[in-house]
């Protein structure tokens, strides 16, 4: 990925201190420990090699809180780096693995005020009690991706795995992550707290008791989207009933404001 072109600056030739503004894009690395290397030659390059193993416990961490969770449904298995494209940033189209980003995770463990080096116990994550942020988005999202991987260990495919995903990260985080859509989201929440029910917070996702609460809620949540993945047409008709109903809701919120 070329970043543009940038000139080395030193603060004179008997202090040995040179430095370059980086592209802000490389701004997530901030407070990470970066090894350099040298690669010598016709055409020399200077390598930053960023230590991300925090990041990388985060992504399991968040995996066996998954397996704590779905277990009810089988065995998940171990956090396999193979089932994901692993990258910096977010790349643009991805199809068949899903995206785990190193800048989401230093943004969850960012938001949290945590020094990157060297790592802090993984425990102390979410202790506080977290608002609107950065990495609030940056959570759901690679909670959604490793639910992505979670349902189709479990038999879910497609749209329907997606949409899993997408609603797994809702019920726990709060915020959606887009990979489904509202009705997805809807059914979900209601199968999951019960009709009439308003969100409620769950706590930190850390927290393993968070998990093993919302084990018989995800239990049904994955029922359902079983259920219209081996009945399609039902799927179809509670989609048309659902949006019919909100658009009939919408139409008489409309009237009684005019």
């Amino acid at each position: 990925m070329y970043l543009g072109a940038r000139s080395i600056r030193s603060a004179g030739r008997t202090s040995g201190s040179i430095e370059i503004t980086l592209p802000t894009q490389l701004q997530v690395l901030e407070g990470v420990n970066c090894r350099l290397m040298v690669r010598d030659g016709s055409c020399p390059e200077i390598v930053l090699q960023p230590d991300l193993s925090i990041a990388q416990a985060l992504f399991d961490a968040l995996w066996q809180k998954l397996r704590l969770a779905l277990g009810e449904i089988d065995e998940l298995g171990d956090f396999s780096p193979a089932d994901f494209t692993l990258a910096l940033f977010p790349p643009h189209h991805w199809q068949e693995r899903p995206p785990l980003t190193y800048a989401d995770a230093l943004a969850v463990l960012r938001q949290q005020d945590l020094t990157l080096s060297p790592p802090s116990p993984l425990s102390r994550l979410w202790e506080r009690a977290g608002g609107d942020g950065e990495g609030d988005g940056a959570l759901a999202r690679l909670l959604a991706f490793l639910a992505v991987t979670a349902g189709y260990r479990l038999g879910l495919k497609g749209a329907l795995a997606l949409a899993f995903g997408d609603a797994v990260a809702y019920l726990i985080t709060g915020t959606p992550a887009g990979l489904g859509t509202d009705f997805e989201r809807g059914m979900a929440h209601r199968v999951f707290w019960g009709e009439g029910r308003a969100q409620q917070p769950m706590g930190s996702p850390f927290d393993d008791r968070v998990w093993q609460q919302a084990r018989p809620g995800l239990r049904r949540v994955y029922d359902q989207f079983h259920a219209w993945q081996q009945n399609p047409e039902a799927y179809a008709v509670a989609r048309e009933k659902w949006y019919r109903a909100l658009s009939v809701e919408m139409g008489v919120r409309k009237e009684m404001q005019i």
